[in-house]
């Protein structure tokens, strides 16, 4: 070997081993390179098989706690701006509802989860599976978060609760799908997929369930919590009526 030939070896070892990188699986199994909450953030959005590689491990805490964190701070910015439509107390109200309902949602479907990936065939631990149950919702709230601009701009140019209810609706369906697609790498195989599949309806009616169950969310009512039980689909379709019907001098701050 000659020694220019050497010199280019040594000068195109480092792209090259940065190309390879590049074109690995994200979703390849790896270890961390480090802990803390940016790491896991970073290992969320960019390589999640390292999420996976510690939840199989020894540092699942190292992993589920920031996920956690991260979950409740972004669920938490998108509540002050679905709270921002109505303004004065619904601006710590609305987080607090849908970080509290999110999470007692999750808590809620975790048992099944477990129960439909063992019938599955499923050899995971009940650790690597609150880990990936985690990491789902994180993901959920991170998406959110950046559609959360969007859903600002609305909010302040229109009064219509209706209206910014279907669009918070289709954004969080968005951003669960993201989630769920996660969880599915995680721990879909294709023995277990439609299982997987059903749980995570099951998981999407709970959560629209458990939110009507902590109106008002959008909007204003004249209690904090609700004062007799409803049905998702039914307060929603009576929340459309009253939206249609309502006066247009009353606006969603006075409601």
């Amino acid at each position: 070997m000659t020694k220019d030939s050497a010199e280019n070896e040594t000068h195109d070892s480092p792209l090259a081993a940065r190309q390879v990188t590049a074109t690995l699986d994200p979703y390849a199994e790896e270890p961390l390179e480090g802990r803390g909450l940016l790491v896991s953030l970073e290992s969320l959005l960019k390589r999640p098989g390292r999420l996976l590689h510690a939840l199989r491990g020894k540092t699942s805490k190292s992993v589920v706690l920031p996920l956690s964190v991260v979950a409740c701070f972004c669920l938490t910015f998108y509540g002050v701006v679905v709270g921002g439509l109505s303004g004065g107390e619904q601006l710590w109200q609305a987080p607090a509802k849908i970080v509290l309902g999110t999470l007692a949602s999750a808590a809620i479907c975790l048992p099944s989860l477990y129960v439909f990936l063992c019938l599955g065939g499923v050899d995971a631990r009940f650790r690597e599976v609150l880990g990936s149950l985690v990491a789902m919702v994180a993901l959920s709230a991170v998406m959110l978060i950046g559609l959360a601009p969007v859903a600002w701009v609305f909010s302040q140019s229109t009064d219509s609760v209706a209206l910014m209810s279907v669009m918070h609706l289709g954004f969080w369906g968005i951003a669960t799908a993201m989630g769920a697609r996660l969880l599915s790498r995680f721990l879909g195989s294709s023995g277990n997929r439609a299982r997987l599949k059903g749980w995570i309806a099951i998981y999407l009616l709970v959560c629209v369930q458990m939110m009507t169950s902590l109106r008002p969310i959008v909007g204003r009512a004249e209690t904090s919590l609700p004062t007799d039980k409803r049905f998702f689909l039914q307060h929603f379709m009576e929340m459309l009526g009253e939206d249609v019907n309502r006066d247009p001098g009353v606006s969603a701050r006075g409601r």
